[in-house]
């Protein structure tokens, strides 16, 4: 919300600040600490764009605010040359390993659908997860950066 400046990091640390100071504001029937947290992070985010004069309604973008609709060339020649990369990757897994990556990251079953559907346990699937993943990463290694992949995680996934 906040851009790549350091805002977004006082905003963090204010957000564990005000926890700190108050901490019998938050009650567990009302929500879940992690929506708690997230609530107080949305307000100071808010607040740092009201200094800033930048905060606008997330369904009315000022007037003057130019959104690019058109796709940026490289950006798409990158994503094709992942997405290939990622299909290529998943094709050559062991056929047990691509089962449970294609039946949970493709699919979006969870781990005990997957092992419902596999007719193995859940132990199981999260450990040919685990090496399928691993083979992933070493296969995919050149697109990886610091092991953070280079474009928007999860894409490929669906997820």
């Amino acid at each position: 919300m906040l851009g790549p400046n350091g805002a977004a990091e006082d905003v963090t640390q204010e957000t564990f600040l005000s926890v700190l100071r108050r901490p019998e504001a938050f009650d567990p029937t009302r929500a879940a600490l992690r929506t708690y947290l997230c609530g107080i992070a949305r307000n100071l985010a808010l607040k740092q764009l009201r200094k800033r004069g930048q905060e606008t309604a997330v369904d009315d973008p000022a007037e003057d605010t130019v959104v690019d609709t058109e796709p940026d060339p490289l950006r798409q020649a990158i994503d094709a040359e992942v997405g290939e990369a990622v299909r290529w990757a998943v094709s050559v897994l062991p056929p047990l390993q691509r089962e449970v990556v294609v039946l949970f990251e493709y699919e979006g079953l969870s781990l005990a659908e997957t092992a419902s559907v596999c007719g193995i346990d859940v132990g199981t699937v999260k450990s040919r997860l685990h090496r399928a993943r691993e083979r992933l990463r070493r296969t995919l290694a050149p697109f990886l950066h610091d092991g953070a992949p280079l474009v928007g995680a999860g894409e490929e996934s669906g997820r």
